[in-house]
């Protein structure tokens, strides 16, 4: 199948998808313009992107703590930068995501199909309204269109904090698919470069509210440094936690991501689990609710089974 074919395949799928809001869609900042925006950018400006025959389909990723499934698209300026190679992206640059819900095919049960769009994402190059994100001016939006972040600034800053971690591709994770016979699959080197920076901490140095979630033997934690744990919120929180797993099964003790005040974080220890498979490792984690720093909210629990 050809990358164009696939592209408009898949443009069908999110098309036949019930569009489901986001649950924690909080309304914009009252100095913005209107909660459709964020940025100066509503996703009505790029209407259907994912159906605009002048856009193109670059890749798709799944996520496996999450069941998301994420389609990425770009504009013509975006794709011509990224096939070039030389992530020389220009002023005008839109690369588009649109992240879907997937859910057990009652017809086929071993596969997971699209259950409706869980919220859009853009990544625009304007080195005005990007300025202080390199270069770049995020925007992202629930299943309704609505802008989901409720402090813009944070939003924007955690993105590029983000996207930081792979500076030689100019802040984008994103490589084409290809789908032609023997073509390689885009992974990044044999031996990755460490994206995230952990420290070993003292647990009594933190909050007393994580102190009471990690297992009582635990002296110390691996937490994030640098500019992920300073730019903080609530899509931070939700990205950051395979990473936390890997490296808490590396380190053989708690990993956490805290903001500064201590409102948002996400820990992830081992935990033995009956459920988990030969090969699996059982993990019990502790994350926060809220969508910015600044205010106490809810502590969710989660567990799950890993590969070691």
């Amino acid at each position: 199948m050809t990358v164009s074919k696939f592209a408009n395949a898949t443009a069908a799928l999110v098309s036949l998808a019930t569009f489901a809001a986001l649950a924690f869609a909080q309304p914009a900042k009252k100095s913005y313009q209107t909660i459709e925006r964020m940025n100066g950018y509503a996703l009505k400006d790029y209407a259907e992107f994912w159906n605009n025959p002048d856009w193109h389909f670059v890749t798709v990723r799944f996520r496996k703590d999450t069941g998301e499934m994420r389609l990425t698209y770009a504009n013509d300026l975006a794709w011509r930068a990224l096939l070039a190679g030389k992530h020389d992206y220009p002023e005008g640059a839109v690369f588009g995501k649109v992240g879907l819900m997937t859910a057990e095919d009652p017809a086929f049960t071993s596969s997971a199909v699209p259950a409706g769009a869980r919220r859009y994402q853009l990544m625009i190059r304007d080195k005005e309204r990007g300025k202080d994100t390199e270069g770049w001016a995020y925007a992202l939006f629930d299943g309704d269109g609505l802008a989901v972040a409720e402090d813009q600034d944070i939003a924007s800053q955690a993105c590029a904090a983000c996207h930081a971690l792979v500076p030689e591709r100019r802040g984008v994770f994103s490589e084409p698919l290809r789908m032609d016979v023997a073509a390689k699959l885009p992974v990044t080197g044999k031996a990755p470069l460490p994206r995230v920076a952990f420290e070993t901490v003292k647990a009594e140095t933190l909050p007393e509210k994580i102190r009471a979630r990690l297992p009582k033997d635990a002296a110390e934690l691996r937490l994030v440094q640098g500019k992920l744990a300073l730019n903080l919120f609530r899509g931070t929180i939700d990205e950051i936690r395979p990473t936390l797993a890997k490296e808490a099964l590396r380190a053989g003790m708690p990993a956490l991501l805290m903001s500064r005040d201590g409102t948002l974080f996400s820990v992830i220890y081992a935990a033995p689990a009956k459920t988990c498979a030969k090969g699996e490792e059982g993990l019990r984690g502790f994350y926060t609710t809220g969508v910015a720093p600044g205010k106490d909210s809810a502590i969710s629990e989660h567990e799950y089974c890993e590969a070691r």
